[in-house]
Order: structure tokens, then C-alpha cells, then sequence
């Protein structure tokens, strides 16, 4: 059983949640091929900075930036399926929600 649930677009989120925040221990810094840290540095070659600091930052909610939010926007609101058969499996009473990415809206044109 699942549920579909339709937003609006303007509750189409602004903001990401990160997970990290709220862990309580700190994630481990990702290593390198060496077995040592990786620095923001070293990862500016291969990834945007707002990127980076995404996946170093502890704030609570993050900005979507605004480039990215009018790439979501194609091609939704789509909808948010809950997981009731998860919820029964966790035994839990939390309600869990996720969205089908199968559709790529970076790939139109």
C-alpha cells in the first residue's frame, strides 16, 4: 500500500535538511587513496564549492541554491509516496516519505 501525496509548488522545499546536525558524533572526514583526510581543497577540482560545503557543513538546514531549485521545478510537483509497508516493517510510528527520482528532469532539454 502507498500513498501519494501532491504538493503545490510553493511547498516545494527551499532547504535541505542535513542529517549530520542532529548525529551524536560527528561523521569521519572522507580519506583519500592515501588513508588520509580529505581536505575542501583537494575536492575543488572535481566539485562546485557550494558542493563542498554542503558536505562538511553541521548547519541544520542548507539553502538550496536557486540555480538548482529551478531544475527541480521541471517537471513537478511530483508526488511524495509513503512508505506505510516500511512504517509496519520499522515498527515505527514515524511517517516516512519518499519521492521517485526515476525521472531526471537535469536531462531534458
Amino acid at each position: 500500500m502507498e500513498q501519494k501525496i501532491q504538493l503545490k509548488e510553493s511547498d516545494i522545499p527551499k532547504q535541505w535538511y542535513n542529517l549530520a546536525a542532529d548525529l551524536p558524533t560527528p561523521m569521519l572526514p572522507p580519506l583519500g587513496p592515501d588513508g588520509n583526510p580529505v581536505s575542501p581543497d583537494m575536492l575543488a577540482p572535481v566539485f562546485p564549492m557550494n558542493l563542498i560545503e554542503q558536505e562538511v557543513s553541521t548547519e541544520r538546514w542548507i539553502d538550496i541554491p536557486e540555480e538548482i531549485l529551478n531544475i527541480l521545478y521541471r517537471g513537478r510537483p511530483a508526488p511524495l509516496k509513503r512508505a506505510v509497508y516500511l512504517e509496519k516493517y520499522l515498527d515505527t510510528p514515524a511517517r516516512i516519505y519518499y519521492k521517485d527520482e526515476s525521472y531526471s528532469p537535469p536531462r531534458q532539454s
